[in-house]
Parts: C-alpha cells; sequence; structure tokens
C-alpha cells in the first residue's frame, strides 16, 4: 500500500420537485463538483518495479483540478405509479469522483471523464407495504450510453490520455485497449424496505 498524496473535494447540489404538472410531478436535479490533487513524491510500484505512475500523474507530480457536472429530470405519472428520467453527467480529463466503485456494469457514469447520457423508466407495483410504510417494490429499465474521451475512468494513478491522441505516440501506450464508448442496456427489480 502507498501514500499518493491528497485530494480536495468541492461540490454543490440543487434539486426541485414541480408538484402538479399534468397527472404528475417533475423532479429537476443539478450538481457541480470540482476535485484537486496534491500528489506526493511516491509512486505505484508494481511486481517490485517502480512504474512512475503517481496521483493522477506519470512523471511531473503537479496538482491537477478536474470538474464535473451532473443534470437530470424525472417526471412521475401518479395515477399509474410510472417514473420517466433522463440524466447527463460530464467529468474532464483531471475528474476524479467522490465514489470510484458503484455498481455500473462498466464503470461508475459519475467517474467517466467524457460523458455519459441516460434515459429510464422506473414501475412501481401497487402492493401494500410488508414490512414499513416506506417500503416500495418496482422494476427499473434504463439505457446508457458512454462517451470516454479520457484514458483512466475512476482511476487516480496515472495521467490521463486523450483517448484520440493515444495513437499519436509511443509514450501513450495503455495496458489493455481502453474503451471510446459503451452502451448498457439493464433490468432490475428492486425491494426497498
Amino acid at each position: 500500500r502507498t501514500d499518493l498524496g491528497n485530494i480536495d473535494w468541492w461540490g454543490l447540489t440543487a434539486l426541485s420537485t414541480l408538484k402538479n404538472i399534468g397527472p404528475g410531478t417533475l423532479n429537476v436535479f443539478g450538481s457541480a463538483a470540482l476535485s484537486k490533487t496534491h500528489p506526493n513524491q511516491n509512486t505505484v510500484v508494481f511486481g517490485g518495479i517502480d512504474t512512475g505512475a503517481g496521483l493522477l500523474h506519470s512523471g511531473d507530480k503537479e496538482s491537477t483540478t478536474g470538474n464535473a457536472f451532473y443534470v437530470g429530470a424525472r417526471y412521475d405519472f401518479k395515477p399509474t405509479r410510472t417514473k420517466i428520467g433522463a440524466e447527463y453527467n460530464y467529468g474532464s480529463k483531471d475528474w476524479i469522483t467522490f465514489t470510484p466503485a458503484a455498481d455500473d456494469i462498466w464503470t461508475s457514469k459519475l467517474g467517466t471523464r467524457g460523458s455519459v447520457y441516460e434515459v429510464y423508466l422506473i414501475q412501481e407495483i401497487n402492493a401494500a407495504p410488508v414490512s414499513s410504510y416506506i417500503a416500495k417494490t418496482f422494476f427499473r429499465f434504463g439505457y446508457q450510453y458512454y462517451d470516454f474521451q479520457y484514458t483512466g475512468s475512476n482511476n487516480w494513478v496515472g495521467a490521463p490520455v486523450k483517448i484520440a491522441d493515444l495513437a499519436a505516440s509511443p509514450m501513450n501506450a495503455q495496458m489493455l485497449t481502453p474503451m471510446e464508448s459503451a452502451q448498457d442496456i439493464y433490468a432490475t427489480f428492486e425491494v426497498k424496505f
């Protein structure tokens, strides 16, 4: 285990619910965040070999600042308990997310260095709660499109490289070929109690 330095994070979120928009409500939100690295002199050693990679750097040990924003809207159709939503988020080259772990199949969408588009439908089951008055059971169906612009999404080690520039220099070589884009179609059955 190696201490690679420190990270400062700042974030701001605003949300609102607009009631009685037709037969339902409209929920909207926006969030913006900033991350700043303070790398120390340590680098990652792998198999006894110093990789030269540190906290968002590969060589020059300088602080970097990344930013991200996240916006979305969801319409809750009360008569059928159906919710339809859309979300968009963007992370810059040096963005480091607050939450690198997630259950998204490719990577945490909020840690992506690039853009992620998502649309979804939630269908709540109209049944009496069993364990608690706030219990809910629902199906969720959705689609996500990831447009990666830089390498190393959700990774704090090594300098991000613009994916479009990978072939420009042998110094940009990656251990594994990074994805330029990804799509995720999902369906879940969730019980909250």
